[in-house]
């Protein structure tokens, strides 16, 4: 299948049905058929689908090439006829699929197709910024909004050529690196303020080649209201494109009925790449009800294959009035969080971009008022100095994929691997102890199957011969391949993780996870040191595009089991989960993916609480890399 921009399909049934809507898209626009507007009979020979490169048989992709395709032309000239009648407009959109659907399976690695070119000099580098609403980032040259979508663009300033231009890896005068160029489609698609880019490169005369590179912004003015109950909840505004500059400012509101405080007012700014660091820098100030805290943060992560160093400084002051909700008489918290790390890396292999990484990490946890706890209690509460290093070795590079967690852009999947080895030292004010831990990490792309990602990790504190804190944690998730049904595409997703702890403090215990899996559930007198998860959940992504606004209808089965570090987990608490839902989503807005969700606990524990219709805004998920960035302990979570 030949990348287009458009959902093509082979068979004659449903090019005679594209025909037969041109024909009423025409009657209906009231224009005759022009030369252009020939409608020619293709044989489904001239369809390129899973065209194979180099002979490798493993790496499965899709054509990049710009192959003129009569399917195509008709398209183009569908949407042309029917932008200009909004009865034709509407026909057109129920009956085409416009989605970008470059691979069913997850197999196209990102740096292909540049790989034609390597070597040859970089003559003239182009910017085009596209609209937020009415543009297609595959086919840039067609703007088509409605009226309302015009009104909108009105209000958005985009991003300014100059702040694109300071996050390009390249500039001209430079050869063109396959891998460098992929890596920086990724970090661009990757800033919160654009929704999705492409670098194309077009060889001209000699050992010469121009390149273009692509962006459309996602439309920055955003919100949320976060309820919890009738009396306590949030309230967010924000911009992440102040000025077209790239850079966020947000306020909120958070309330508070039984603080005698509420509501309270937090802001915060955060500032992308000053300099061409490539470093991001958060200031924040919150003051909500029973608590005040306020901070910086700067980071800088492993952006690329050839980045040589990453790295972060936090510092957090907290006052809390009630630290401990269950002390008879309040007592307050304060305390002061520094955290900073630096982490270097030596580029091994950059075919196959292995890197040796060593990092190191300090921090240091300053309480000045708490109430009074002991050694085995609280351990966030507690005074203490860390420090950590990591020696990894990782393996990372990227395919390309659509309809995983988005709805229709590129999506970036690592593939790769890691290793990882942390130890270190805590100088705590009730004791001085070890730590050690170790990581692995893997994934890969079966390009009859799917996709398989396996981590797993273990690590614990050592004090005079004995563990404190222990962690084991080993994560699957697998989904499948998309399989097309009718106008629509399919998807499956699996998803195990068994977390243990050992040696715990008195007051660490894990729950079910509710975000996903066991939201509407609510009991958190069900604990333990144990957990066993599985999810399955089945995505059926629709053709159907209102607005730019994309639907996916999902149905889930999960089943959780709680129980104590050395307990059988069939012994312990189990609970299950079955429903369907329903997400939509646009891409052009900075707001959460909206969830309906309806489900059903067959056996929800005694004294729950049960909520079976559920609506929530909803992050898409992300992938896990093998990037290590700073050392860290395994959550126990």
């Amino acid at each position: 299948m030949v990348k287009t921009g458009y959902q093509i399909r082979t068979s004659l049934a449903e090019l005679r049905i594209l025909r037969f809507f041109h024909i009423i898209i025409l009657f209906v626009t009231a224009d005759g058929l022009s030369a252009q507007d020939k409608i020619v009979s293709v044989p489904s020979s001239h369809l390129l689908d899973n065209v194979s490169l180099s002979g490798d048989k493993t790496d499965r992709i899709i054509s990049s090439m710009k192959i003129k395709d009569p399917n195509f032309e008709l398209m183009n000239s569908l949407k042309e006829k029917a932008s200009k009648n909004k009865i034709a407009r509407k026909i057109y959109e129920v009956v085409i699929i416009a989605d970008s659907i470059s691979n069913k399976n997850v197999s196209g690695k990102s740096e292909i197709e540049y790989s034609t070119n390597s070597g040859k000099v970089i003559r003239n580098i182009e910017i085009r910024r596209l609209a937020v609403f009415g543009s297609d980032i595959e086919r840039p040259d067609l703007y088509n909004p409605y009226k309302s979508q015009k009104a909108l663009n009105k209000t958005h300033i985009s991003t300014i050529e100059y702040i694109i231009k300071n996050n390009l890896l390249f500039s001209s005068g430079d050869t063109v690196s396959p891998i460098q160029l992929s890596d920086n489609e990724r970090l661009l698609r990757d800033l919160p303020f654009i929704d999705d880019a492409r670098i194309i490169i077009e060889p001209v005369q000699g050992n010469q080649a121009d390149i273009t590179v692509i962006t459309k912004d996602v439309y920055s003015i955003g919100g949320s209201f976060a309820p919890f109950g009738f009396t306590k909840g949030k309230i967010t505004v924000f911009d992440n494109n102040i000025l077209g500059l790239g850079n966020e400012l947000g306020f909120e509101i958070p309330f508070d009925n039984s603080f005698s405080d509420s509501p309270g007012f937090g802001t915060h700014i955060q500032i992308d790449n000053p300099a061409k660091t490539f470093a991001n820098l958060r200031l924040f100030y919150l003051d909500s009800p029973g608590e005040e805290s306020y901070g910086m943060d700067i980071k800088r992560k492993f952006l690329t294959s050839t980045t040589k160093y990453s790295g972060g400084i936090t510092l957090t002051r907290t006052n809390k009035n009630n630290a401990l909700d269950t002390l008879r008489n309040p007592e307050p918290l304060r305390f002061l969080y520094q955290d900073f790390w630096l982490a270097r890396s030596f580029l091994i292999d950059n075919e196959n971009v292995t890197r040796l990484i060593l990092s190191a990490r300090f921090t240091n946890n300053n309480v000045f008022e708490r109430p009074e706890i002991g050694p085995d209690l609280y351990h966030s509460f507690q005074s203490y100095k860390a420090y950590l290093t990591s020696i990894s070795l990782s393996r990372q590079k990227y395919y390309k994929a659509n309809l995983v967690y988005e709805y229709g852009r590129v999506e970036d999947i690592p593939y790769g691997g890691l290793m990882k080895v942390t130890f270190g030292r805590e100088f705590n004010e009730f004791k001085i102890r070890n730590y050690f831990a170790s990581e692995l990490s893997f994934s890969k792309s079966f390009p009859e199957y799917g996709y398989l990602h396996l981590s797993s990790g273990l690590g614990a504190f050592i004090n005079k011969n004995t563990t404190e804190q222990g962690t084991l944690a080993v994560k699957v998730k697998y989904f499948s391949n998309l399989i097309p049904i009718g106008r629509n595409m399919i998807r499956s997703f699996i998803t195990l993780d068994y977390t243990r702890g050992f040696d715990r403090n008195l007051d660490e215990y894990i729950y079910f996870i509710k975000d996903n899996g066991f939201s509407g559930f609510r009991n958190d007198s069900v604990n333990g040191k144990q957990r066993m998860t599985v999810n399955l959940e089945t995505v059926l992504f629709s053709p159907i595009n209102i607005y730019g606004f994309r639907f996916a209808f999902f149905g889930f089965a999960d089943i959780s089991s709680l129980a104590t570090t050395n307990q059988v987990l069939s012994n312990g608490t189990v609970l299950s989960g079955i429903g369907l839902g329903i997400r939509v989503r646009n891409d052009s807005l900075i707001f959460n993916t909206f969830q309906i969700r309806l489900g059903f606990f067959p056996n929800a524990p005694e004294y729950s609480r049960i909520n079976n219709l559920t609506f929530s805004g909803r992050q898409p998920s992300k992938f896990e890399n093998f990037d290590p960035e700073a050392p860290s302990m395994i959550p126990f979570r």
